[in-house]
This record gives structure tokens, sequence and C-alpha cells, in this order.
């Protein structure tokens, strides 16, 4: 069982040159790609009104105590 070095360790050396960042990424979605987020936007509407009216409710029932 080897025993961990105290303190901060040095980054290792590489013999060889990283290879340069390419030029663009592969994950990237053209502007004729993106997803569009209609549904999701309605989704967190309805929720957002579901929420506020439980607790509209919630509040005018205990007023009417």
């Amino acid at each position: 069982m080897t025993r961990e070095p105290d303190g901060p360790v040095p980054p290792k050396a590489h013999d060889h040159d990283p290879a340069p960042p390419p030029e663009s990424d592969p994950d990237e979605l053209s502007p004729e790609e993106e997803p569009t987020t209609t549904g999701t936007l309605f989704i967190m509407v309805l929720f957002l009104m579901a929420l506020a009216g439980m607790w509209g409710i919630m509040y005018f029932t205990l007023l009417s105590r």
C-alpha cells in the first residue's frame, strides 16, 4: 500500500505537446438546429399558475378563519 504525499503535488510533465483546441465545439448546434422550448415554457407557466392559485386558496382560507 502506497502512502499519499503530504502537501500539494506538482503536475506531471508530458513528453508531448497537448493537442490544439478544436476550432468549433462539435456538440454546439447551429441556430437552425437549436431546439425550441415553447412546450417547456408553457408547462412552467402552468406550474407557476397552479402554485400561485394554491397559495391564493390557502391564503384566503386562513383569512376566513
